[in-house]
């Protein structure tokens, strides 16, 4: 069992750094421009790695893989092609073109020149002069890459930290033209997307990358809004490991997938089940079955050692068969199929067995389960995890006027969830702003995104992992499920339960998708890779 997620920082969460922050971790972990070129190298192979496996979200990697390269003339051009040198290694059929975004390799950083070395014998090496255009560009792609142009994958690695607003004008005309290409199948950026900044203002121009990967630091540029710029990947080369958290400011963290490492451990030999946990699902209706049954597939699949699902009586037969590992409890429901005010009774009847409770999942909106939702917080003192229909204004003002004796409380909504419980009209993401309204709350809340952050009113814990494959209906009832697990095992207080089943679901989510890619798959397929995320 993991003490609490604080224990973790360093050891798979790490803080996000602004950009002074950052340079300065650099300088005092990187002495010598040896140490930094032996870094270089480090996150060159390791992005190459992260680049391979996630371009087959879109395709398998074809032998004669076509990449472009964009190499601007500070470190982050030598990441990029230190990215493309492993990619060569380990596809010697690759066809490469590295477009050198300077006025001549005499302003190139030391250190990129020196990756320019390692490849120009194997890449196609062209200069983009302040004046190029569209026409340029169109006969540079032709003549390196066919009449068809097709460019499997291109590396930014134009600006890092250092860059300041406004673009140059040579730089913007080649991210804006990049951007507009039709023939390029995978955009991925090193470090941050260029263009991007600490100044970034949502609208100003940067490169649209599909994937960015953080070399070695996360930073603050790219976690600006609360919509991703791009899908992010940390590449840890170990200068977070020592971070000193003693200023007590920091609010905001990411998670990496190595937080799980706590849990990829045998399991001692005199156990017994309820050793890991009882969970309680409330779910399900006569219109949605479905996601209750998602809810306990993922629940039963995530380690939990028993798990009750209490469900309209109509819906109980049918579903029980589907899982038998599970314990079915039917209980009084409307005519329109929903649960009645007394299934409350029940429910309670059996409290005393349970060490976590996740209700929500297709329960539909009713007076009725409102009731019965409110009077769960109220009598029963195990923690409990809220999601869907259960995130309505009334439910939510049992939690933020304390009367409940929940011994602790998550929310799992994603945007409109969130907007209703709270009766916002919109939500202007900064973190200040989002952990005054938890705090508000009186709960953890886990925010569901392209991004999902889980905020506990102290700090916010940002995930990155799952990505488009989880655009479809049940992906939030599967999430519920592996969370509850994760409550009911006692793994820390609910932050960290949700920290250790958002970062399971959305590797699991990665794995779906670059077997299977995003689009011809159903929802539960991602249990079938649940157990590669521990392994």
């Amino acid at each position: 069992m993991i003490k609490d997620i604080g224990s973790l920082v360093g050891k798979g969460i790490y803080p996000i750094l602004n950009n002074t922050q950052a340079i300065e971790l650099e300088k005092q972990t990187l002495h010598s421009s040896e140490d930094e070129w032996l870094a270089m190298q480090q996150v060159g192979k390791k992005t190459a790695l992260e680049v391979l496996q996630d371009f087959q979200e879109l395709k398998p990697i074809p032998e004669n893989l076509t990449l472009l390269v964009l190499c601007g003339k500070g470190k982050n051009g030598g990441d990029s092609l230190l990215v493309a040198d492993y990619i060569m290694r380990t596809m010697p059929r690759a066809k490469v073109a590295v477009l050198l975004a300077t006025s001549g390799r005499d302003e190139l950083h030391p250190l990129t020149e020196k990756a320019l070395k390692e490849v120009e014998e194997r890449v196609s090496l062209h200069e983009w002069g302040q004046d190029s255009g569209q026409s340029a560009l169109d006969a540079f792609i032709q003549n390196e890459f066919g009449e068809a142009g097709s460019i499997d994958m291109c590396i930014d690695g134009l600006l890092g930290l250092g860059f300041n607003p406004p673009l140059k004008e040579g730089l913007a005309t080649i991210i804006s033209l990049i951007n507009e290409c039709e023939t390029i199948h995978v955009r991925v950026s090193i470090d941050i997307p260029s263009g991007l900044s600490e100044f970034q203002v949502n609208d100003e121009l940067y490169f649209k990358s599909d994937f960015c990967y953080l070399a070695g630091i996360p930073k603050q540029a790219v976690f600006k809004r609360y919509s991703a710029f791009s899908r992010v990947r940390f590449i840890d080369i170990g200068l977070m490991h020592e971070v000193d958290e003693t200023d007590g400011e920091q609010k905001e963290y990411y998670l990496d997938g190595c937080c799980l490492n706590p849990l990829r451990a045998l399991r001692p030999v005199n156990v017994e089940k309820r050793v890991f946990g009882h969970l309680f699902i409330i779910a399900g209706s006569a219109l949605m079955p479905g996601a209750l049954l998602m809810s306990v597939k993922a629940a039963i699949q995530s380690g939990a050692g028993l798990v009750t699902a209490f469900a309209p009586g109509s819906v109980v037969s049918s579903l029980s068969a589907q899982v038998p590992e599970a314990m079915w409890i039917p209980l009084p429901e409307t005519n329109y199929g929903t649960i009645s005010a007394q299934a409350s009774d029940v429910i309670l009847s059996y409290s005393r067995n349970a060490t976590a409770i996740m209700a929500g999942p297709g329960l539909g909106l009713s007076r009725d389960t409102e009731i019965v939702i409110q009077e769960i917080l109220q009598k029963t003192n195990v923690p409990i995890l809220l999601d869907a229909d259960t995130l309505v204004p009334r439910v939510l003002e049992v939690i933020q006027k304390g009367k409940h004796n929940a011994k602790q409380i998550v929310l799992t909504p994603h945007l409109g969830e969130f907007l209703r419980m709270t009766k916002l009209a919109e939500f202007s993401f900064n973190p200040s702003n989002l952990i005054n309204i938890v705090n508000n709350i009186g709960a953890t809340v886990v925010l569901k995104g392209a991004m999902t952050r889980i905020c506990d009113g102290e700090k916010i814990y940002i995930n990155t992992r799952g990505g488009p494959v989880f655009s479809r209906g049940g992906s939030g009832d599967i999430l519920a499920g592996i969370i509850g697990a994760q409550l009911a095992q006692g793994n820390g207080d609910v932050t960290l339960a949700s920290a250790l089943g958002v970062t399971i679901h959305g590797i699991a989510g990665e794995y779906l998708a670059r077997n299977r890619g995003q689009v011809m798959v159903r929802t539960t397929e991602v249990l079938d890779y649940l157990p590669q995320v521990i392994r």
